[in-house]
């Protein structure tokens, strides 16, 4: 089958990986088309050959620009990245299905924007045993309260963004002495100087305040249609650069499986998802995020033999996922590489 598939995000790390993926699917010709609001130098447009530069997601013109696009080129598919333009793509299926195109998207918009959202997403599961211990706030003294409340400065506390994407805003709030000098980047600061930190911003956007979750990190990677999942592969992130797992491990965790099937069912989710896991001090799996898209690692299932873009378009096209022999306990170190442009 022949496709002309947009891309909606040049600019990721991972994007030239994913575009291999679509490149290797079996049973598809596929020609990638890039689009972002990135610079004319993303990564995803020098490995496609074509630039695009559209509005942000938030944009109220962005899906006319991204049907503009789909008109020129005549685009069939459309594999949408950014969590912001996820929703607005679902509202939108009716205007890309009168032009011939499929948006693998979830299409029960109520679902997703409850999956889109952490705060929205743990008052949906209530009081299930996956859900951390958190609260919402939004002032300082409020963040304040929360913060102690969970425990700190006994134990760290977690803060995160409630609308944010991949690592962006995350801190660990400790009394542990951080070594300035001598340690990397460290999202580790304390209840003071963190408030401080936020007395300069002119606004304080929505925090997750929640438990802080020592153990293991995991991030599973999915491919269902309307809330039945066909694969469901976990991954151990070993190691993390900018939010995205540059040492990961394929492990068969029949636990998250589990999870990651229920959940998927409840919201009626549908193509590539990710569900972000990670495991407490007393060794209980605890419902981190949902990114209802492709995530940033999703090429390292395909060294333990699983294309997942491939199986996304097999379900959009109404075609049968074949049987997977899944290698389990294969590992994916990432590494820098480079493409070269003439100025």
């Amino acid at each position: 089958m022949d496709l002309k598939v947009l891309w909606t995000i040049a600019g990721s790390m991972g994007t030239v990986s994913d575009i291999g993926l679509l490149r290797k699917a079996k049973g598809f010709d596929i020609e990638v088309i890039a689009a972002d609001n990135a610079g004319k130098d993303a990564a995803g447009f020098l490995a496609t050959g074509r630039q695009y530069i559209v509005p942000k997601a938030k944009d109220p013109g962005y899906i006319d620009a991204i049907i503009d696009i789909c008109k020129k080129e005549g685009v069939t598919t459309i594999i949408p990245q950014y969590t912001d333009e996820l929703l607005p793509m679902c509202q939108s299926l009716n205007r890309f299905k009168e032009l011939g195109i499929k948006v693998l998207v979830t299409e029960d918009a109520e679902k997703l924007r409850i999956a889109n959202s952490k705060a929205e997403l743990y008052r949906f599961f209530g009081s299930e045993a996956f859900i951390p211990h958190y609260a919402l706030a939004s002032t300082l003294d409020s963040i304040k309260a929360a913060v102690l409340n969970l425990g700190y400065p006994a134990v760290p506390v977690c803060i995160k963004p409630v609308k944010g994407e991949g690592g962006k805003g995350f801190r660990i709030i400790t009394d542990e002495k951080v070594d300035i000098i001598n340690e990397g980047v460290s999202a580790k600061v304390n209840l003071e100087t963190y408030l401080n930190q936020l007395k300069a911003l002119d606004s304080i956007p929505e925090l997750m305040i929640s438990e802080y979750l020592p153990e293991k990190e995991y991030s599973v990677d999915c491919v269902c249609k309307n809330g039945e999942t066909y694969i469901c592969i976990p991954r151990q992130r070993l190691e993390v650069t900018m939010g995205v797992a540059t040492v990961a491990l394929i492990e068969k965790n029949e636990e998250l499986i589990r999870l990651s099937k229920e959940i998927i069912a409840a919201l009626k989710l549908s193509y590539n998802i990710n569900i972000q896991f990670k495991y407490s001090r007393d060794g209980r799996p605890k419902l981190i995020e949902i990114n209802p898209r492709v995530s940033g690692s999703l090429v390292a299932n395909y060294g333990a033999g699983v294309n997942m873009p491939e199986a996304a378009l097999r379900l959009a096209y109404d075609m049968p996922v074949e049987d997977l022999d899944i290698k389990w306990g294969t590992k994916m170190v990432r590494y820098w590489s480079q493409l070269f442009t003439q100025a």
